[in-house]
């Protein structure tokens, strides 16, 4: 049930941030690799089966550089909040000093 307070846990926001950078890494890590891997065989084809494969590649590219954007923006949403809600509380602290 709702009890109508805002429970903020700054570790928790930053913990989220710090799982984001590591799932960026290990994200792009897994890319760089796939792309490794898959060269050999891509480099044995040509014409349209070559072509048909660098287009949807640059999709996948480009689907995987967007997510990457969103997921350093929440990144940096995270960390803005923490900071946000340590100075709020802090300032709040003052009053009763």
């Amino acid at each position: 049930m709702n009890d109508g307070l805002l429970r903020v846990s700054f570790v928790a926001l930053r913990q989220a941030g710090a799982d984001i950078d590591k799932a960026l890494l290990a994200l792009r890590a897994q890319l760089d690799q796939l792309e490794r891997d898959a060269g050999p065989l891509v480099a044995t084809w040509s014409g349209t089966a070559r072509e048909a494969y660098e287009q949807r590649q640059a999709t996948w590219r480009a689907a995987s550089e967007d997510l990457q954007t969103i997921l350093r923006q929440i990144r940096v949403a995270l960390d803005e909040s923490a900071a946000d809600y340590a100075e709020t509380e802090r300032v709040a602290t003052q009053r009763f000093g």
